[in-house]
């Protein structure tokens, strides 16, 4: 059964009894792979693919909102996005300043401000509270997908989650 949708077109279910759609659109002038998919097709509602066809149109907006949640995590010394840069620091060392597009001497705030927003993942299912509707994917380095940061939101647009990517 296919679903059909003003935003998607028409969204085929793959041979899981699943939803599958895939596109990459530019966000502030870079490709980004943007991806709906739903384990099954019969628990996707008109509602879900309406906020999914919305993240796709806000995509700007929300990775703002993505990396305040990741600056704001910076005050947590244990937290995922602080792990995670002292490892790219560690890791990296003096290349990671090739890949800076600011170097402002705080190397947090740098090393944050030159994430690269990679995919967006969108369970268009997911429309219970604190589900993960939305999963950004970031990385200092887009030739490196093992390290990475991905923030989540909900259906309406709240962050609900950082994490590792693991």
């Amino acid at each position: 059964m296919a679903i059909e949708h003003d935003f998607f077109g028409i969204v085929d279910e793959d041979s899981t009894g699943g939803l599958h759609w895939s596109e990459t659109v530019d966000v502030a002038e870079q490709p980004v792979q943007v991806e709906l998919t739903a384990p099954n097709a019969d628990d996707v509602a008109e509602s879900g693919l309406d906020a999914a066809a919305a993240v796709i149109r806000s995509l700007e907006g929300l990775d703002a909102r993505a990396r305040d949640a990741l600056v704001a995590e910076l005050s947590e010394r244990g937290s995922v996005t602080t792990q995670y840069i002292d490892h790219q620091v560690d890791d990296m060392g003096e290349s990671l300043l090739d890949l800076l597009v600011h170097n402002s001497g705080d190397i947090a705030m740098d090393v944050l401000r030159s994430l690269q927003l990679l995919s967006v993942v969108l369970h268009p299912e997911a429309t219970e509270d604190d589900a993960a509707f939305a999963v950004f994917t970031y990385s200092i380095d887009p030739d490196e997908t093992d390290a990475v940061l991905q923030v989540s939101f909900d259906d309406r647009g709240d962050v609900v989650g950082v994490d590792d990517g693991e």
